[in-house]
């Protein structure tokens, strides 16, 4: 009796280039499918088969007729296996199977009898490897998903080189410490890549034509510099390593339009160093919020001012006179609104927006306390090498040389007066004579 309401409350939808069946959370198990339902719906002219959120824990393609069939949702269900291997070729264009437990695809799965697919969700699965043969039949697929997959390190450097029409793929959260640097040559026309969620600590050599890229939540300390032309969108999110960004990094991303840049704790400095007042020409959306930023450098005027989105909240601002030029920007009203204070004292949980310029100044107690200490130093340097000097001096009138098993000689300055020297020379020369 169930199972007469769950087919006269299925939604089918019925167009004429589109059949839709969905049978979304009715806690079906294949043989209700299989079996009884199918016998009640005619499933040869669907095109769309929703069977989400049930029980299936495999699904044969011989046991049902699907010819005209391009989109079969089977995500959600408890998938060891599934199996296309009945007809010479499907239509099948859209395959969802995520969020299952599958460990491994087999070549009876994905075969040469699918190559029309386009859209493969593969993600929230248990898959560990990812080899040569596994995708190589889809010379036409454009969208990929092995997101949430605990492959670590088990995707073969050719998994991907058949999917030469691939545009989107999702890598995220599968546990790589790195990816080949020749795992993505011959992905020409990939335009969205997310590596996110990964402990990478470097960024793999990406095809050039890329317009999206991820690489949030990865661990990856310093950005080397980009050459993707083509790029759009930029996130870096919560790079807990990243402590230092230089923007000059950036210059050959000229089309890039948003960066972000939200929860990197250890961001401090945001730098453009050599000055460039043409980087990044087309940026119009900039977040850096929830980082450790404490102050703006000038170097970034051009952006600040150019940029109309931007999000600078929570940080540990210090506001003193290094954020003075914000305020000679008209365009930075917002930004100084948005900034809230947490050093010094006096401005603390103030906004930018509201402290006079010429309360903004700078504390120089530090710097008098280095002069000082550095003072110190010096004198106590002198101090001591006088005292070494003084303490290594000895008489200039007097030095005795002994030397062992010799006689000992030593040499005595005469404080005479010059009369006297004269006289005990000539006594000298008259013993000699008198010698002689």
């Amino acid at each position: 009796m169930w199972l007469e309401a769950i087919v006269t409350f299925a939604l089918i939808v019925s167009t004429t280039s589109t059949k839709l069946v969905n049978l979304t959370r009715h806690g079906l198990k294949k043989e209700d499918f299989f079996v009884k339902i199918q016998s009640q719906i005619d499933l040869r002219e669907v095109t769309d088969l929703i069977l989400q959120g049930n029980e299936f824990d495999s699904f044969l393609d011989c046991s049902t007729n699907l010819v005209d069939l391009r989109v079969l949702d089977l995500s959600q269900n408890h998938l060891q296996r599934f199996f296309f291997l009945c007809k010479d070729e499907y239509n099948l264009q859209t395959l969802n199977v995520s969020h299952n437990k599958l460990e491994y695809i087999d070549d009876n799965a994905f075969n040469d009898r699918i190559p029309k697919l386009k859209i493969l969700d593969l993600s929230w699965n248990k898959l560990s490897v990812v080899n040569e043969t596994m995708l190589e039949h889809f010379k036409i697929l454009e969208y990929l998903s092995l997101a949430n997959n605990p492959i670590n390190d088990g995707i073969h450097e050719s998994a991907f080189w058949n999917l030469k029409a691939l545009q989107y793929l999702n890598l995220s959260n599968i546990s790589s410490t790195y990816f080949s640097a020749q795992i993505f040559k011959t992905l020409t026309n990939l335009s969205s890549l997310d590596l996110s969620w990964n402990p990478i600590k470097t960024i793999p050599l990406l095809p050039t034509n890329l317009i999206e890229l991820d690489l949030s939540n990865t661990q990856i300390a310093q950005l080397p510099a980009m050459d993707l032309p083509q790029l759009r969108e930029l996130k870096l999110n919560n790079m807990y390593n990243l402590k230092v960004l230089y923007l000059n990094d950036f210059e050959n991303l000229t089309r890039l339009e948003v960066l972000s840049l939200n929860g990197s704790k250890k961001l401090i400095y945001l730098v453009m160093s050599p000055y460039n007042g043409d980087l990044l020409p087309h940026l119009r959306h900039l977040s850096v919020s929830n980082c450790g930023l404490k102050t703006l450098d000038y170097s970034l005027m051009p952006i600040i001012k150019r940029t109309p989105i931007l999000n600078l909240e929570n940080n540990p601002w210090n506001c003193d006179c290094k954020m003075q030029w914000l305020d000679m920007l008209n365009a930075t009203r917002t930004i100084t609104h948005d900034i809230l204070c947490r050093t010094p004292d006096q401005h603390a949980n103030k906004k930018l927006s509201t402290i006079p310029n010429v309360e903004l100044v700078c504390d120089d107690k530090s710097s008098m306390s280095q002069l000082l200490w550095l003072c110190i130093l010096t004198l106590s340097v002198i101090i001591i090498i006088a005292a070494v000097f003084f303490l290594l001096r000895r008489p200039l009138g007097h030095w005795n040389i002994r030397r062992k098993n010799r006689d000992t000689v030593t040499y005595t300055n005469v404080d005479e007066t010059s009369n006297d020297l004269v006289r005990i020379l000539a006594v000298g020369e008259t013993v000699e004579r008198n010698e002689e």
